[in-house]
């Protein structure tokens, strides 16, 4: 049977995330059939990481998609982010998305020396 394009979608998107990706493989979250209590789509360290294939992505599927990834994260600091990209586009255009008030939460009330140790410039 030919691979499901979401499944390849999530196989490349492991690549760009640190411990996804373990020798060609990658580790996936177990769907549970309802949208509370599953595991993110893939399973990496320090991320909650949701991937979407849509055939015409609008604002409240990406919405979605940012609660679904807080919704699923493992730990408390887990960050969590939806990427989603329409079908037929390339994986390089797919957007990240995470809500605003997330953001701030994991970016902008950091002490200066978290925000230094993501790649911040000093001050």
């Amino acid at each position: 049977m030919p691979d499901r394009s979401w499944k390849a979608f999530e196989r490349r998107l492991a690549s760009w995330f640190p411990g996804a990706c373990r020798r060609g493989a990658y580790t996936r979250g177990a769907y549970t059939g309802s949208r509370s209590n599953g595991k993110s789509d893939l399973i990496c360290p320090g991320w909650s990481v949701e991937a979407k294939l849509l055939s015409r992505p609008c604002f409240q599927d990406l919405l979605d998609a940012a609660h679904q990834a807080e919704q699923n994260r493992e730990q408390p600091g887990d960050i969590p982010v939806a990427c989603v990209k329409r079908k037929g586009d390339r994986d390089t255009d797919a957007l990240v998305v995470m809500r605003l008030e997330t953001f701030k939460e994991f970016f902008i009330n950091q002490p200066i020396s978290t925000c230094t140790a993501i790649g911040a410039p000093k001050l």
